[in-house]
């Protein structure tokens, strides 16, 4: 599909990465991380009086340029998913789930001759949105107690941000586009 709009350079490199580094190619990097990590328990209050276990399952990931960047190349990654919660309070059991979406700023730096190098900013707790999931008494009780929420974040940030600094990671997150297009078979 052709457009004779024309455009910057800057504008051509960010569709150019845009049109390279979709949700779903990411999707793939990232899932299995993600799943991996998303996962365990935290004990709060004396005695562990509270204990929240949780497990991350990823719904959906999306990949949203930042245009008001331009020439710098940015976009957002979303990670959709839910997070089931077993909570123990004072030895009362709650189940429910919580919507998350996590939003991590990726700039983009570009080396000779064609590599693009993804670089994952660490997020805050203003990246992370949290929704409980249908209508849920025991999550509603925790929810206006103010209980879980702030921990479930507080969570999430340390974990994605340890993930960021990762050599896994950091591994993946290098495309050389010449040695991609030098795989493709050759069309005659």
């Amino acid at each position: 599909m052709t457009n004779n709009t024309p455009i910057s350079y800057a504008e051509f490199g960010h569709n150019f990465v845009y049109q390279v580094v979709t949700a779903h190619r990411i999707g793939h990097e990232i899932k299995s991380v993600l799943e991996s990590t998303i996962e365990g328990s935290i004990k709060r209050l004396p005695a562990d009086m509270l204990v929240v276990s949780y497990v991350f399952s990823l719904k959906d990931i999306t990949v949203d340029p930042l245009l008001d960047r331009l020439p710098e190349i940015s976009f957002i990654l979303g990670i959709h998913g839910d997070i089931k919660l077993d909570v123990r309070l004072m030895n009362v059991n709650f189940k429910f789930t919580l919507h998350v979406v996590i939003n991590i700023q990726i700039d983009v730096e570009t080396y000779a001759p064609v590599v693009l190098k993804l670089k994952p900013n660490y997020v805050t707790g203003a990246d992370i949105q949290i929704q409980l999931v249908g209508d849920n008494s025991p999550g509603e009780v925790l929810e206006s107690l103010k209980v879980v929420r702030p921990i479930v974040r507080e969570q999430i940030v340390r974990e994605v941000n340890e993930r960021i600094k990762d050599p896994e990671i950091q591994s993946r997150t290098t495309i050389d586009v010449l040695a991609l297009v030098n795989s493709l078979p050759d069309r005659d």
